[in-house]
């Protein structure tokens, strides 16, 4: 599949196999695709040569069940590795007994990594929906407007707008001067500049209604990130010209997409789109952190979050990505960091889980909350906090 959204990852992620689940993740980049020696394959052996290791000290049959199902990948790893396949980013998702297979592909690239589990290890997937969620792309020059959805790396025209100046601007003015006037060409020079004015001002209208109904339609949508492209001359002006509402980030590009095509524009987006998501992590957290501690709609801490999660009242899940850690699930399938108060009062079974972060997105993914695995630097502030937060439904 080269698209994902909460539906993929949840599939993923109930995925079962009695001897678990081997994620592979490797990300290409175009210029790839003539070197004689890519980073891929060498980065990917590296990342498998060290899951070995870590099983030389575990369960010997598990390992040598795990080490018959990598025997048997040659042909699956080198399409995930070769760089002229489609996709800048590709996982490969493997059941060690049972050998099932599921693949994804993306305009986003990922970092290698090999990965077993028990289920399938999806955060950079979480990852890539999260920085890749939709975003307008506006192209506009001297001729028309083309809007385009960017999504997840890959970017699709949904609207196509075309300036064409009023009929009136080419009226004739049949009271103009005679052509035996020896100042005709002075007239001439000077009506020519009234009709071009006339032009740009019928331009500044068309395009101030074409951006307004984009606008619009992006705060419907909830999308938060809008580029504009233009020429230099138009710059400006259409810059003036975008009113965003509260929570949209307009981004201008110095670069002119006119001729370019959809996959062009989404790949030369993607760095500008990415420059501000980690802007966006710390904002959210300190939402997150300001509600919370004025006892709004904002959790923090994990008994606060499973709370919440238990409860459908996540609206947005936050964690560092680096956490790692352990906790346990109820017998009706709620998630508990440690087993006390009315948990420990309740008639419950309780199992250690220790795929608990991965459960704790599987439960906020259920319940179509967003997610977003936060970078080192804006998890900071949830550091005092076992690294976890979340923005309230209510």
């Amino acid at each position: 599949m080269n698209t994902i959204d909460q539906a993929t990852i949840r599939e993923l992620l109930d995925l079962e196999d009695e001897q678990g689940m081997l994620s592979f993740y490797v990300g290409h980049i175009p210029a790839q695709a003539a070197d004689p020696q890519p980073t891929a394959p060498i980065e990917l052996r590296n990342q498998i040569k060290a899951l070995r290791g870590r099983l030389q000290h575990g369960d010997r049959d598990l390992a040598q069940a795990i080490e018959r199902r990598l025997r048997k990948l040659d042909g699956p790893l080198e399409q995930l590795l070769d760089p002229k396949e489609p996709g800048r980013g590709r996982a490969l998702f493997v059941g060690v007994a049972s050998g099932e297979q599921h693949a994804v592909s993306l305009q986003l690239p990922f970092r290698e990594r090999v990965v077993h589990d028990a289920t399938a290890y999806v955060r950079p997937l979480v990852a890539a929906l999260d920085e890749g969620r939709p975003a307008t792309i506006v192209v506009v020059s001297r001729s028309g407007v083309r809007v385009l959805r960017w999504a997840t790396g890959d970017a699709q025209v949904t609207e196509e707008a075309r300036f064409e100046p009023d009929e009136d601007l080419f009226r004739d003015d049949s009271s103009g001067p005679s052509t035996s006037n020896p100042q005709r060409a002075m007239y001439a020079r000077s009506d020519r500049e009234g009709y071009e004015e006339r032009v740009r001002e019928h331009r500044h209208r068309f395009l101030k209604q074409v951006l307004d109904d984009v606008v619009q339609r992006a705060e419907a949508e909830g999308t938060d990130r809008m580029v504009l492209s233009t020429s230099p001359k138009l710059r400006d002006e259409v810059r003036d010209l975008v009113h965003p509402h509260e929570g949209l980030r307009v981004l201008v590009t110095e670069q002119s997409w006119e001729s370019a095509a959809p996959h062009e524009i989404a790949a030369q987006a993607w760095p500008l789109l990415r420059s501000v998501h980690t802007e966006r992590e710390r904002g959210l957290v300190h939402v997150a952190r300001e509600r919370a501690l004025a006892g709004g709609p904002g959790a923090l801490g994990l008994r606060h979050v499973c709370e919440a999660l238990n409860a459908g009242r996540v609206a947005h899940l936050l964690f560092d990505d680096d956490l790692v850690l352990e906790g346990y699930r109820s017998s009706q399938g709620t998630l508990h960091p440690r087993i006390e108060g009315q948990a420990a009062q309740a008639e419950l079974e309780f199992e250690r889980d220790p795929l608990f972060v991965e459960h704790l997105v599987e439960q906020a993914l259920a319940t179509k909350a967003s997610v977003t695995p936060l970078a080192r630097e804006a998890a900071e502030p949830l550091a005092e906090h076992e690294g976890v937060g979340a923005l309230l439904r209510w």
